[in-house]
């Protein structure tokens, strides 16, 4: 599993901000990632302008099939805050929903 690691620092409070793109092949749209971060901030998947995920989780999976159309993946914060992304090629299975 080929994981990355990076810090970004946000500059505007709660606005939307790309931390992380992706681009996929048509050949390998199977393909999933995931980003975790730490501090556990909301997370979102922009595609032409339009969320196709999102999570308060602290992470997010992406990739398939809408990756061909170049994926990004947003996190919303205060100004100065830093936020450390685990960015991995393997998609985190979400525990089930406590009863």
């Amino acid at each position: 599993m080929a994981t990355h690691y990076k810090t970004y620092t946000f500059k505007q409070d709660e606005v939307w901000e790309t931390i992380d793109s992706y681009w996929s092949s048509p050949l390998s749209f199977w393909a999933g990632k995931s980003l975790r971060v730490e501090p556990s901030v909301p997370l979102r998947v922009v595609v032409w302008g339009s969320a196709v995920a999102e999570s308060d989780r602290g992470f997010i999976n992406y990739g398939g099939m809408s990756a061909v159309l170049v994926q990004r993946v947003q996190a919303r914060g205060r100004a100065g805050e830093k936020i450390r992304a685990e960015i991995s090629d393997e998609v985190i299975e979400e525990p089930p929903p406590a009863e």
